[in-house]
């Protein structure tokens, strides 16, 4: 899994596991860390560079540091939501794995001079209230439903998701077609990756290395799930040292500013948080749930099982190619990407520039002109 390399679980995961591993399979699992939500570096450079076009983060930092209102979901729970500026369609931003709000800080104020823009925390996540239910892309689906519907968020949507984000709100729209306006989606998750792009690759890499790719990404994956189990065990049990902590969380990410980095090292530290972060790679489309990938697949079938709605995919522009076969897994990454960007007749599918997995981090100014290029599409339909 190199997948940022291209994409799968977190560079947390990929430094605890690397303690066991050689370091072509370190590399390997750093990019399988990504698909499901982390990152794997910073590029703070990607991020100054455009940094006059946004919002600093010193303006906006104390809003992201503690919980705005927190909205009772229904079942004694309270999720947390935080919502800036005016307009006619609301965007909501949905984080990727392990990860809550404050990673919109660079994005959300920017959004927020043109449109209504709201940031959230999934159950577990940031001031979330914990779940005790599995923490599956349904139950996130179902979540956020209750969410919109109580935090008094009318009329369809944008929903923005990153990685693990990305593929709750391409489940919400195929499940609430009603409720979205349009989609824009950060180098997304994808269900049923390698069923999927399988026979494509195989054309271009050969049978044989796609094959190996494969095993490698179910491979890891299976040694991320057990690692954060062992994460959140700890964390019940005594808590987490210097090191460890450093293997069971996300890499800092400078551009989020002192006071920012701050809280998500305090918030990363409770169990509420290991636990979700445990119970949400765990139950994710990459696990193995026959049941839950037939639903993918009966939902996403047919030509454009989202239609004509607005749609930007992005899938980020750095890789390595230090090793033969690393090609292989971010090829995966990006074919995922177009197919799902084909998923809607209106969809687009869009390379960026000197990022890596994290792009609401590397190049905000690109999720803020996708956004932006949605609400175009949406007030200008075909």
């Amino acid at each position: 899994m190199k997948r940022n390399m291209s994409g799968t679980i977190s560079d947390a995961a990929a430094r605890a596991v690397s303690t066991a591993v050689s370091p072509a399979a370190t590399a390997r699992r750093s990019g399988a860390f990504v698909r499901c939500g982390l990152a794997l570096s910073t590029m703070v450079f990607a991020v100054t560079a455009v940094a006059a076009d946004l919002v600093p983060v010193v303006q906006v930092e104390q809003d992201y540091v503690k919980p705005q209102r927190l909205v009772d979901v229904g079942d004694g729970r309270r999720m947390n939501l935080f919502c800036l500026g005016e307009g006619r369609i609301t965007v909501v931003f949905d984080a990727g794995l392990s990860d809550w709000s404050s990673t919109w800080a660079l994005i959300q104020p920017a959004v927020a001079r043109t449109t209504r823009a709201c940031s959230y925390d999934r159950a577990g996540m940031g001031y979330s209230d914990p779940s005790p239910l599995p923490r599956t892309p349904q139950a996130a689906v179902e979540d956020l439903h209750a969410l919109l519907e109580r935090g008094d968020i009318g009329g369809p949507v944008v929903l923005v998701g990153h990685s693990l984000g990305g593929f709750n709100a391409k489940l919400f729209a195929v499940t609430h077609p009603e409720k979205v306006a349009g989609l824009v989606l950060i180098d997304p998750a994808e269900e049923r990756l390698w069923d999927r792009v399988e026979s494509s690759l195989a054309r271009r890499f050969g049978a044989a290395p796609v094959r190996a790719a494969r095993a490698e990404d179910e491979k890891d994956i299976a040694a991320a799930i057990a690692h954060f189990a062992d994460c959140a065990q700890t964390t019940r049990t005594g808590g987490l040292t210097e090191q460890k902590y450093r293997r069971c969380t996300d890499p800092v990410r400078l551009p989020l500013g002192a006071a920012i980095l701050k809280e998500r090292r305090a918030l990363q530290q409770t169990a509420a948080y290991q636990d979700t972060q445990w119970s949400e790679i765990a139950h994710c489309m990459y696990a193995k749930d026959a049941e839950a990938n037939a639903r993918y697949r009966r939902l996403f079938a047919g030509r454009a099982p989202l239609r004509d709605l607005p749609l930007i995919v992005l899938t980020h522009g750095l890789y390595d190619l230090s090793d033969a076969n690393w090609e292989v897994h971010y090829w995966s990454w990006r074919k995922a990407h177009e197919l799902t960007a084909a998923q809607s007749r209106r969809g687009r599918h869009e390379m960026v520039a000197f990022a890596n997995h994290n792009i609401q981090v590397d190049r905000p100014d690109a999720v803020v002109d996708a956004v932006a290029a949605v609400l175009a599409m949406i007030e200008h339909p075909p």
